[in-house]
């Protein structure tokens, strides 16, 4: 393991660690470890920042931020205490003043800065989390120590003292950064979309209630008994012997939960896009509706389940506008018994994709053969919404 090391001459710091001989772009980088309790002493202390990084800085303070760094403290807790792999905490240190950079023969290069010459430009948060952690609150723009030491787990603050962290350094050899390049790497890095965009990797990993709910609503509907549902799959094709996926399934439970104004977020399937969460209680208020409503609609739509494999009734805009249907009927009042009825006169509609009623299905329009009927919206969720309200129509 790289460790970085520190050797104070009087205003400068040299670091040991590894550089590549290439440029990326204008600058060079070496790559580093730091214990997590010297970081503060590699790049300049908030008080001391130029007037714009002040001004960006101070708003760590906001409460989405606080919010951030809360949930990262999170992270690192359970990153430091749990058996499971974590991400490594870095950060990333740009330095504006004149560098020294040596390329050694031996493994480590060795880089002479000064460290109020240096700036924080990546993993700002992460490094306010670290120090909440180690007993400090920042009183912008200083760190100070928290009078409310008791809630710092000292175990939690004892391991992460004794934490590397993986520090990459920016520098020119050649030039010193301005301060309009330190500001360009601040933007870059904080306000870069650049993680992958993915409903189903919250699912897949996830252990969530909601997720809990999924395998329940799977032996309580014995989906087993109409061809089971895929933990693999996102969609169900001609070929497929299952009915269903755990991706429809949990779309379908979103819908029933939060109707059609609500979507799931991206980074996590506990919320909803407004901010809600998804919880144990509700899902358990929700769970008696969906399998009344659900049984009722697989007893009556199992002969087209097995003999009609290229139905609507396999498809999860329609288990989703199933779901939308259920939300609105309970918006309304309706009893368990009423949501059984709805349920078995839905599934006795006929799913095929030539059957006749479907133009009456605002959604809905024949393809130009005149064969089939197809989706006659602009796109996904104004198809399930407009075939939910043709299913709602049905049962009123």
């Amino acid at each position: 393991m790289l460790i970085l090391e520190k050797q104070l001459l009087s205003s400068e710091i040299e670091v040991l660690g590894l550089s590549a001989d290439q440029k990326y772009g204008n600058g060079k980088s070496i790559l580093c470890l730091i214990p997590s309790t010297e970081v503060q002493n590699y790049f300049s202390p908030f008080e001391s920042l130029p007037e714009d990084l002040e001004l960006i800085f101070s708003e760590l303070l906001n409460a989405t931020n606080q919010y951030r760094i809360k949930r990262l403290e999170e992270e690192i807790v359970h990153g430091l205490c749990s058996e499971q792999f974590s991400t490594p905490l870095s950060l990333t240190i740009a330095v504006s003043d004149e560098s020294l950079f040596s390329k050694r023969k031996v493994p480590l290069d060795l880089i002479r800065y000064k460290p109020q010459g240096a700036f924080l430009v990546d993993g700002i948060l992460t490094y306010c989390a670290i120090m909440n952690l180690l007993g400090y609150e920042l009183k912008f723009p200083n760190f100070v120590v928290n009078q409310k030491q008791k809630e710092v787990d000292p175990r939690v603050r004892q391991m992460l003292a004794g934490h590397y962290l993986h520090i990459t350094i920016i520098f020119d050899e050649k030039n010193n950064l301005e301060q309009s390049d330190i500001l360009r790497l601040c933007k870059i890095f904080n306000q870069r979309e650049v993680q992958l965009h993915s409903v189903n990797l919250a699912r897949i990993t996830s252990d969530s209630p909601i997720k809990e709910l999924i395998y329940q609503l799977e032996k309580e509907l014995r989906l087993d008994k109409f061809g089971g549902m895929s933990s693999k799959a996102t969609r169900v094709t001609k070929s497929d012997p299952f009915i269903t996926t755990e991706s429809t399934m949990l779309h379908m439970i979103l819908a029933a939960i939060g109707g059609s104004s609500l979507r799931m977020s991206t980074k996590t399937i506990n919320k909803l896009s407004d901010g809600s969460t998804i919880d144990r209680p509700r899902l358990e208020r929700i769970k008696p509706a969906i399998i009344i409503f659900f049984s009722a609609w697989l007893e009556s739509c199992q002969k087209q389940l097995k003999y009609n494999r290229d139905g609507f009734h396999y498809s999860t805009q329609i288990w989703q506008a199933l779901g939308l249907v259920i939300h609105d009927l309970i918006d309304n009042q309706y009893s368990l018994e009423n949501l059984k009825r709805a349920g078995s006169l839905l599934g006795q509609l006929d799913y095929s994709r030539d059957a006749k009623h479907w133009q009456y299905c605002s959604a809905m329009m024949i393809d130009i053969r005149g064969n089939h009927y197809k989706n006659a919206t602009s796109g996904g969720r104004t198809f399930r919404e407009g075939i939910a309200r043709y299913f709602i129509e049905v049962v009123s």
